[in-house]
């Protein structure tokens, strides 16, 4: 799986992005560093093993974030949550500095008051349930996905899937894992090292039923989105963008997650579209 799990590359790509009817929402739980005495927090939605508070200093991609902020002289520290619509709230309503996450839905009017800056992008594969399809499942080169569903995250491009006929279901991955289960779902796409984890930490006597296609999706861009109404937002994106080339430059970015996930290819999986960045 480490293969699998993630190539990382970081550009700068200013964007902006925001959904006003997907913000109004209070009382799910966030983790405790909310009510920390960091003068900002970067909100982002629960995303094991990369961004959760269930794994060790908040997971690699939280760590990624934490020192380049440190870098950029900026305090802030990443808070969690449950919910994707929390993360939206406290963007649109609140006006945070940033927040950080990948399929983000949007207004053209929302993004022009963003700037996306990409922090890595994880590499992705198809997986399905073997008990509801015994014979294999192999959508690679399928253009008629009519009677499948695919399991979908809100803000997911989908209409590759469907034009091909496919019923489109929504829900985070844990939930569509056990939608799979149940048969409500045919398949879906995320990173290997996410299902993985999730499988042990939720349906661990399911772990050998739930299978990888062959070959590997598109990959999933995970970003930093800084907020051009907070008085810091605009100069902390460029900090950070330097900070993170700085970052693999002196190791610091391979040394984060050989921390996490152990040695092995991801060193050299660091920027392979550095040229990207401007």
């Amino acid at each position: 799986m480490m293969q699998l799990f993630a190539k990382f590359i970081f550009a700068a790509v200013a964007l902006g992005m925001m959904v006003p009817n997907q913000a109004l929402a209070t009382g799910p739980r966030v983790t405790t560093s909310l009510f920390s005495a960091h003068h900002n927090q970067i909100h982002a939605v629960d995303f094991p093993p990369f961004v959760s508070s269930e794994v060790v200093d908040g997971g690699v991609i939280s760590e990624i974030i934490t020192e380049g902020m440190k870098r950029s002289n900026v305090d802030a520290v990443v808070t969690t949550h449950p919910v994707e619509r929390m993360v939206y709230y406290y963007l649109l309503q609140e006006k945070v500095m940033a927040v950080a996450g990948s399929h983000f839905d949007f207004t053209k009017a929302q993004r022009e008051q963003l700037i996306f800056v990409p922090v890595v992008s994880l590499e992705e594969r198809y997986f399905y349930y073997m008990p509801s399809h015994p014979q294999g499942l192999n959508i690679e080169n399928g253009t008629n996905l009519k009677g499948l569903r695919y399991g979908a995250h809100q803000g997911e491009e989908i209409e590759r899937y469907s034009k091909a006929g496919a019923e489109v279901v929504y829900g985070r991955t844990v939930t569509l894992l056990k939608k799979m289960q149940r048969g409500e779902v045919d398949f879906i796409c995320a990173p290997p090292r996410s299902v993985e984890w999730l499988l042990n930490r939720y349906m661990k006597d399911e772990k050998e039923n739930v299978i990888a296609m062959p070959g590997d999706a598109e990959a999933q861009t995970f970003y930093m989105v800084f907020n051009r109404q907070h008085p810091l937002g605009e100069a902390a994106a460029e900090k950070f963008r330097d900070a993170l080339i700085a970052m693999e430059k002196d190791g610091t970015l391979a040394r984060i997650t050989s921390k996490h996930f152990g040695d092995g290819e991801l060193g050299g999986l660091f920027l392979k579209r550095l040229e990207t960045i401007k």
